[in-house]
């Protein structure tokens, strides 16, 4: 099972010290694009930072803040630079600026098109439905759920993707976020979780390609879990 750890992008000294922290615990840094919708540096930039020091990482890329040429470009320009896998997301409204429209159908069956050799994932909640499906048939090559806290969130999600590559977030602060964020990741109930047994049990399952591990506010949980 893959271990993913997020890190969210940050200055140069301060994002590397974090990403140092984990060489030899993490198989690949998961990197989010303007969290909250606030400029923040490049997630894109962080990741090809990374791939020249000989750190994996996956890039979040904001749908909502591209048009269809942008998209193209920057997918063709990751593909030029060995970048193997993007993350397609939503994202929050920008605070910045205005939302495009541009949705992951319309990207990747683009980017299928003009065959750009990128793998693209999607996100999703833990209630597969008609979005999903479209997405998976317009050509998503991996799928990333959102936060689990036991191995059973993802009976349904598991059988819907069949043979899909599937990752699963794993939030680490899920009992300091706001009502208005855990119901929009339709979390009705935060539980006391440890989350070195769960990751066991899910290495254990085979319902997943691997897990990204997530601390936005404390980078010392994410130690903690993987033992260091």
């Amino acid at each position: 099972m893959e271990i993913g750890v997020e890190i969210p992008p940050s200055p140069k000294p301060r994002f590397l010290r974090r990403v140092s922290s984990l060489i030899g615990k993490a198989d690949f840094i998961s990197i989010p694009d303007s969290p909250f919708g606030k400029p923040a540096p490049s997630s894109l930039a962080l990741a090809v930072l990374l791939r020249n020091i000989g750190v994996e990482a996956v890039p979040n890329y904001r749908l909502m803040d591209r048009n269809e040429l942008a998209l193209l470009s920057e997918m063709m320009g990751l593909a030029e630079l060995g970048m193997e896998r993007v993350l397609l997301v939503g994202g929050d409204p920008p605070s910045v600026g205005r939302p495009t429209g541009l949705d992951a159908v319309r990207a990747i069956t683009l980017v299928r098109e003009w065959g750009v050799r990128v793998k693209l994932g999607v996100a999703t909640s833990l209630k597969p439905g008609e979005r999903l499906k479209a997405k998976l048939e317009a050509g998503a090559d991996f799928v990333v759920t959102q936060p689990i806290q036991r191995v059973e969130d993802l009976y349904p999600i598991a059988d819907f993707v069949g043979d899909m590559p599937l990752y699963t977030m794993l939030m680490l602060t899920l009992a300091e976020m706001e009502k208005s964020v855990l119901k929009a990741m339709d979390i009705e109930e935060v539980l006391e979780v440890d989350y070195k047994e769960l990751m066991d049990r899910l290495e254990e399952s085979g319902l997943v390609k691997g897990v990204i591990v997530s601390s936005p506010r404390d980078h010392s949980r994410i130690l903690e879990v993987l033992g260091g």
